[in-house]
């Protein structure tokens, strides 16, 4: 009798550990990957050109979440919900959740932090207004550009012998409004003004009035008449020259 009894709590015992075991197997491993996937494929079906970069995810203040998802099984339906049109999943947000397990459906809030890094071009030492950048000033560093604007640059070429606008700090990322094009003339430099006409052709010292760059139009005078009336416009053709047709 003993014995008999012995293996009937043996076997019930068993069972306890195979249904154990297999509720284990068919829970929801590991729900904050889970819920960081979907919000990763969320944000680059908002952005596909994301897609190869790399996207962070920090939950915040999620961890009564987490312990409910534990409670799923492994087929239960996660997906993110736009609550409105203009909704962007990306800096600090606080994403809308729709879970759906078997017949059960219920909406959560998630509190995030969405980064995405991307190498973009910054400058290592500080650059004073008026200088102009080298190849040595520049360095190309990830940074979050989930919520910079798209002005930014990727390559360093397209910064090179540029001039600074403004003052730009050591370490900041380089936005195209901080830098422009170093002109061929300089405001108040002297040079040739070439005046053209049907039949004639009339050359003149002349006085640039603003920043000349090749191949865009100038404004210019002719050297000792300070009339406004008289003032020219013509095309930068070298750093010595600008062309005006009459």
């Amino acid at each position: 009798m003993k014995i008999r009894k012995l293996v009937l709590n043996r076997f019930w015992l068993c069972c306890l550990l195979v249904l154990f075991s297999s509720a284990t197997a068919f829970a929801l491993k590991d729900p904050e990957a889970k819920l960081a996937k979907v919000i990763e494929d969320h944000v680059v079906a908002a952005h596909p050109n994301w897609a190869e970069l790399d996207i962070r995810i920090t939950f915040k203040f999620a961890d009564k979440t987490f312990n409910d998802l534990r409670k799923l099984s492994d087929k239960a339906i996660i997906k993110v919900v736009d609550v409105y049109q203009d909704f962007r999943p990306v800096g600090n947000v606080i994403f809308p959740i729709q879970i759906s397990d078997e017949e059960v459906s219920r909406k959560v809030f998630v509190r995030a932090q969405v980064e995405v890094f991307k190498p973009v071009v910054v400058v290592n030492r500080l650059i004073k207004r008026g200088e102009t950048i080298a190849e040595g000033d520049l360095a190309l560093v990830a940074r979050d550009i989930a919520m910079l604007p798209d002005s930014y640059y990727e390559d360093k070429v397209m910064v090179i012998d540029t001039e600074a606008k403004t003052a730009i700090p050591k370490n900041s990322t380089i936005f195209r409004w901080m830098v422009k094009e170093i002109p061929v003339v300089r405001r108040g430099e002297e040079l040739t003004i070439n005046i053209k006409g049907a039949n004639f052709l009339v050359k003149a010292q002349g006085i640039a009035l603003m920043d000349g760059y090749l191949g865009k139009n100038v404004k210019v005078r002719k050297k000792g008449v300070k009339d406004p009336k008289k003032i020219l416009e013509g095309l930068l053709i070298s750093s010595k020259e600008v062309e005006v047709e009459l």
